[in-house]
């Protein structure tokens, strides 16, 4: 019998498998980044249709097969996006969730990472911040968690701040100095 891991996790993306099976990427708590299979999600009668929805926050129950996890059920905890679907705040957490993706490698737990996701999960939610400082800070921040960005001791107060508080510390100098690190980061990671 295996055993069911319970995980909170980000839906970043999903796609089609097979005729009626779904693949997904999620970045879980415990697990880092994982993609798991969905058996018969696209069915009509399938349960788990309307709890795995991109960018949203899930309370996962996972399997690990042999060569793959399989997600087993779902219950939707947050769905940040659905206030503010079409707002910059939306696509800086997209674009988050999109180099989240792109930058985490393998199994493992990355809770630090998790917890400023979460964070920015509820400021999507909330809105009325700064999208351009939430999207440069969050991006950052991602950056520096993982290891692509070093900090400078200025720097280390936003790195401590919450992300709400840490969007009202920064101008737009500041803005333009972290958009600029995340950016020689990405370019120095070749990824």
């Amino acid at each position: 019998m295996h055993t069911i891991h319970h995980t909170e996790a980000f839906v970043i993306r999903s796609e089609p498998s097979g005729e009626a099976n779904k693949r997904l990427w999620l970045f879980t708590q415990e697990f880092g980044l994982l993609i798991v299979m969905v058996q018969g999600v696209r069915k009509p009668t399938a349960k788990l249709q309307g709890h795995i929805s991109d960018y949203s926050v899930i309370a996962a129950d996972l399997i690990k097969g042999k060569n793959s996890w399989r997600l087993v059920s779902a219950k939707v905890l947050e769905v940040p996006m659905r206030a503010n679907a079409r707002s910059a705040l939306a696509r800086a957490y997209v674009r988050t969730l999109s180099f989240l993706e792109r930058f985490l490698t393998g199994e493992g737990a990355h809770s630090e990472l998790f917890d400023h996701m979460r964070a920015m999960a509820a400021i999507i939610e909330q809105g009325g911040y700064d999208a351009r400082a939430v999207d440069a800070l969050s991006l950052w921040k991602m950056l520096v968690l993982l290891g692509y960005v070093a900090v400078s001791d200025d720097e280390q107060v936003l790195l401590m701040l919450p992300l709400g508080e840490a969007v009202a510390h920064v101008d737009e100098t500041m803005i333009k100095k972290l958009i600029k690190q995340a950016t020689d980061g990405i370019t120095h990671s070749h990824l």
